[in-house]
């Protein structure tokens, strides 16, 4: 896959616009897509408190208000741990 900064704009673009308009399954795949183009794509984690913050964060929601968060976090860990083994390989 190509990693230039246009790219990255692009996706970053994307994701930003599904994560505004509470698509978040398809900003998961374009989260996955980000992840395997660079080792750190910080921008997950920020697409995820992004999110809470427009549909969560509730005192009525609990747990599930933080969802994004949790999800984004989670999968960013994941995905630096599997690059961090499969680079050595």
């Amino acid at each position: 896959m190509t990693t230039s900064p246009i790219f990255r704009i692009v996706l970053n673009l994307l994701l930003g616009f599904c994560v505004i308009m509470g698509w978040w399954y398809f900003a998961i795949i374009i989260i996955v897509i980000g992840s395997i183009s660079w080792a750190y794509y910080w921008e997950m984690i920020l697409a995820g408190i992004v999110y809470d913050a427009l549909f969560g964060m509730v005192p009525e929601m609990g747990v599930w208000g933080y969802i994004g968060t949790i999800v984004s976090i989670v999968l960013f860990l994941i995905i630096s741990l599997l690059h961090s083994m499969l680079r050595k390989v």
